[in-house]
């Protein structure tokens, strides 16, 4: 089914407890991407483990409104959600919510990650914050990418200072054009002397989503070949 009304959608998530899910908080001090997993379904409302920021629990309001995605058996389904409260679960933070919209099934083909070397680079914008005009920009080739976001290679030393949830701007040349994302940073391993990092973009712009999109399908197509 392309679309679940959400008594369906209540129905359909009681049966997949543990499935990944991610919010996107759009708008706000909090801006961002949060990954978590779904808990528990009871009545009209979803648990799902407490999203952190930098270690400590992403700070919410009630009614506040969320996109969610939910990942499951291969299929993955977007819609909104206000949030209802905050309550532990067998001693597990947890973050309730309830559906405010039908949930829609999104093609995989749209969030295809393909291998690319661009010569990407990012500017970390938290640190600009605490000392304005000490950071610079950071050279990091792309290793590969997707419309939700980047994966980078970084110096040993120029990568050790971006945390996970970190916002950066991210310098992106694709084809003949430059597109400017911000993002945050989800994912941070060292391997030997570069980090391999993982950005998620927070926003798309329609006009980027076209030329990038363009450029993921050729990525994909020259990969079969």
């Amino acid at each position: 089914m392309d679309k679940l009304g959400i008594k369906e959608f209540l129905s359909f998530l009681n049966g997949k407890i543990g499935a990944k899910a991610t919010f996107y908080n759009e708008a706000g001090l909090y801006k961002g991407v949060y990954p978590s997993r779904v808990e528990d379904v009871r009545g009209d409302q979803i648990a799902f483990s407490h999203p952190l920021l930098k270690g400590a629990l992403l700070p919410v309001l009630k009614g506040v409104e969320l996109k969610l995605k939910v990942e499951t058996d291969g299929m993955l389904y977007q819609g909104i959600v206000s949030v209802v409260r905050g309550a532990p679960l067998d001693g597990i933070p947890m973050l309730w919510v309830s559906p405010v919209s039908e949930a829609e099934r999104v093609q995989r083909r749209y969030f295809v990650r393909v291998p690319c070397l661009l010569k990407s680079a990012f500017f970390r914008l938290e640190g600009e914050k605490v000392r304005p005009g000490e950071e610079a920009w950071i050279p990091a080739p792309s290793i590969d990418i997707s419309l939700g976001g980047i994966a980078v290679s970084a110096y040993k030393e120029h990568g050790y200072k971006c945390k996970e949830q970190d916002r950066v701007l991210i310098r992106l040349p694709v084809q003949d054009e430059v597109f400017f994302l911000t993002g945050r940073l989800i994912r941070k391993v060292l391997k030997e002397e570069n980090w391999d990092m993982g950005f998620a973009f927070e926003s798309v712009p329609g006009y980027v989503e076209k030329a990038l999109g363009a450029f993921i399908r050729r990525q994909e197509m020259a990969g079969r070949q």
